[in-house]
This record gives C-alpha cells, structure tokens and sequence, in this order.
C-alpha cells in the first residue's frame, strides 16, 4: 500500500499503528554515526536510548541535532546543549558528541546536519536515527528526502505518551498521534515527501 492511500483512509487505530509505528522498529545494525533529533525532552528520552547504542558499540560518534531553546530537565538552554549535558554525563567521551546548533524543526534537523554528516562520512553511509517512537515516521521521510545519499536505520524511542503500546490509551496520545496524522497528509499532498510503499 502506498503512503496516499493509506492517508486517504479514516484515521482508525488500525491505520494509525500502520502509519506511526509498523516496521520501523530498531534491528540491531552498526553504523557510522548515531543522529539523535531534539526536542525539549530529548535529553531525557532520546539520549539514553542513543547512549545505549554508543556503549554497545553500535557506533563511534554521535550527532545531537536542536538549537531551539527549550525549558529542559537540565534548564533552559538550546536542545543540542542539553542533549550533550546527558549524553556526557550518560559515558559518552565529549571528543565523540558533534552538536548542530542551527535547526528550528524537522526539516532543519536534516539540512543543517548535512554538512556535519560530510566530515563524518563523506563517502555517504548508515546513520541510526534516534527521535520519538510517533515522530519516526515523519522523520525517515524527510531524512530521506533530503539526505538520499545516507541509509538511515530507524531506532525510535518508546517512550512518553505516545509510544507504540500506549498511545490509543490517553486524550494526549490521540491527539499526538493525530497530529502526525495531519501533518504526513499534508507533506504528502503538497509533494514534500515521496509516495514511498508502507
């Protein structure tokens, strides 16, 4: 089924699971760089799991990516900011953290890392991409839109409400989820994203 006609079809739960969460599970796979994407809770939920990843070997650098500032857990400061706090205070070496500090969203994320991703691998390559469980979908897309010449491998965090066990369980979870819902038809129905198979 194509991405359209999935978001032609009534949001049920069914379809929402389909969307957000279906085959974008992590499957173990090494890669050069570990992207980690910010939010205001980033530091709290992405972090952990990508530290995860870094002390298993999974890869040699990491790349925290946010310079909107957020009121966080460790204060009031840009996303990559507190991202780096955790991850170092998590056992990452500072020497292997890489910040991208000019992304506002999304599709900034992606095209102010490009040039970082550059002197990390410039022959192109594999990058696990860390962001909440709901916001993955939405994410690889623009990853690969935007950043062909890279395989992104997809390591969503299930953490906070909206998570893939959870989410149908609370009015904040459907709203999120929703949400997401809106903005995938919107990106697809103005040609931001390719009508890739799902």
């Amino acid at each position: 089924m194509k991405l359209s006609e999935l978001l032609n079809e009534s949001p049920t739960d069914e379809n929402i699971q389909r969307l957000l969460y279906s085959g974008l599970d992590y499957d173990g796979s090494p890669a050069g760089a570990i992207m980690v994407l910010g939010s205001r809770k980033a530091c709290d939920y992405r972090v952990p799991e990508a530290a995860r990843l870094y002390s298993e070997g999974r890869a040699p650098v990491m790349l925290l990516i946010g310079g909107k500032v957020q009121d966080t857990s460790l204060g009031e400061m840009p996303e990559c900011e507190s991202m780096e706090r955790a991850a170092v205070a998590l056992g990452v070496p500072p020497e292997n953290i890489i910040t991208e500090r000019k992304s506002m969203n999304t599709a900034d994320n992606f095209m102010y890392s490009e040039v970082l991703l550059r002197d990390i691998l410039p022959e192109g390559g594999k990058i696990i991409l860390v962001t909440t469980a709901y916001h993955m979908r939405r994410a690889l897309l623009m990853a690969n839109k935007m950043l062909p010449q890279y395989r992104f491998i997809t390591c969503p965090v299930q953490k906070g409400s909206a998570t893939k066990e959870n989410w149908y369980k609370t009015e904040k979870g459907r709203l999120t989820v929703l949400d997401e819902w809106r903005k995938l038809s919107y990106y697809i129905r103005v040609g931001i994203f390719e009508d890739t198979e799902i």
